[in-house]
């Protein structure tokens, strides 16, 4: 952890002069509620919907690395983000309290209302939906899916987003250099069902030790999620299992000829889990243990690598 403090620090003071804004969720608890040196700097998102309590709205606070208490005050963010990956925390369902850092040009209450107006809420399919982009989780998986024309309106006063991902590695969102300015922040449709799909895949990895997970990203299965509704799997549950599939068999399982007796009862609209256990005798969440031998599953591996 201390190797992402010191690189985040060196690469805020090379791009920020060591400025930067520290980006927190007080949605679930505030890690800084009553803090002295946040209070009189706290700068809200003020997400434009009378539904959304506001003191909830994930908020901004204007840090200078070069002062000790600033400084010490990163340090104990990063660390608060690092420690929100542990599984301990990941099975509690506390959320992430860190969201991230921002280096910026312009004022934070600037940035705050762009995004505020612009990023969090959007209507999709005739509903209002929240796009959680200040959830680290979320933007790990959102980013690589957007478009140029996608990334402008939202990076519009931002130069640099950071934050931890998944696998403790710190994750660096930014546009390319000379981008032009676009116009407004929306999704496609495809977008936003892989969004809808993110608690699903969520789930499931959680559900899969390392030791059980094919060498594909979480990204493929989000693809592959998008053939479950095809086989009739629509259920949340029973798609947090497709893609625990997905991810200890590989993408592609769904292909595969032993399968095809399971699609017919899903098909149906019998359960997944249900139509499992009749076709392998096992437990759905024990498939991995009785699709191959050792022997095949490493030989499958190896070819995929």
């Amino acid at each position: 952890m201390q190797n992402v403090i010191d690189t985040l620090r060196n690469e805020i003071s090379l791009a920020g002069a060591g400025k930067c804004l520290l980006w927190v969720n007080p949605a679930q608890r505030d890690p800084y509620a009553d803090h002295a040196l946040v209070a009189p700097r706290r700068v809200r998102v003020p997400i434009a919907n009378g539904l959304f309590a506001r003191e909830l709205a994930p908020y901004f606070v204007p840090l200078d690395l070069t002062a000790p208490d600033d400084a010490g005050l990163f340090t104990d963010s990063v660390q608060r983000a690092w420690e929100g990956w542990s599984m301990e925390s990941l099975e509690a369902s506390r959320g992430h309290e860190i969201c991230g850092w921002i280096t910026t040009q312009c004022a934070s209450g600037q940035l705050a209302s762009h995004w505020g107006r612009y990023c969090h809420l959007h209507g999709h399919g005739g509903k209002l939906k929240l796009l959680r982009f200040h959830d680290p989780g979320v933007r790990e998986w959102l980013w690589p899916t957007l478009e140029d024309t996608q990334k402008q309106p939202l990076m519009r006063h931002a130069s640099c987003l950071y934050a931890i991902g998944r696998a403790h590695a710190l994750l660096r969102h930014a546009c390319a250099p000379g981008a032009a300015t676009a116009g407004a922040f929306n999704l496609t449709a495809r977008q936003w069902q892989q969004v809808g799909d993110y608690a699903a895949v969520h789930a499931a990895w959680l559900a899969c030790p390392v030791a059980q997970r094919t060498p594909f990203s979480e990204r493929v299965v989000l693809e592959a999620l998008s053939h479950a509704a095809s086989h009739g799997v629509t259920q949340d549950t029973e798609r947090a299992l497709y893609a625990l599939h997905a991810l200890q068999l590989g993408p592609h399982f769904h292909k595969d000829a032993r399968m095809q007796a399971v699609w017919e009862q899903t098909r149906a609209g019998n359960y997944y889990g249900s139509a499992i256990d009749d076709t392998f005798a096992c437990p759905p969440n024990e498939l991995h243990l009785h699709w191959t031998s050792p022997e095949e599953k490493q030989d499958g591996l190896r070819q995929s690598r």
